[in-house]
């Protein structure tokens, strides 16, 4: 991305920018298991993603909206953050995911895999 990036005026970002924030997010759904949903829960609260999140994990700014992503996405990026392989501009993520278990990430993907994907 960082090679197209640097060809785009400051202009042409502020507009790509715009369009993107623009768009709805479309519905993923999953197949989710209760258990796990309710377990999710409760880890989140736990763990307050809510504090960088925002209420209903809809993110803002630089922080993602984790509510109604891709489940198996989901998945793939909390064991990156836990195993230290993503991208984490300020390293809140890799030291959030380090505690969590294989459990913990199956159970915190299946609970924002049911999120409504509200902009």
């Amino acid at each position: 991305m960082s090679p197209f990036a640097a060809s785009l005026s400051d202009a042409d970002m502020a507009d790509l920018a715009a369009y993107y924030a623009a768009q709805r997010p479309l519905p993923r759904p999953a197949t989710t298991d209760r258990v796990k949903v309710a377990a999710g829960r409760e880890l989140a609260r736990q763990h307050l993603c809510v504090s960088c999140h925002r209420p209903g994990l809809t993110g803002h700014e630089q922080v993602p909206r984790l509510a109604g992503q891709d489940l198996t996405y989901l998945v793939k990026m909390l064991r990156a953050f836990k195993a230290q392989t993503a991208g984490d501009l300020d390293g809140t993520m890799t030291t959030a995911a380090q505690p969590l278990s294989e459990e913990d990430i199956e159970n915190l993907a299946h609970f924002m895999a049911t999120l409504p994907p509200s902009p």
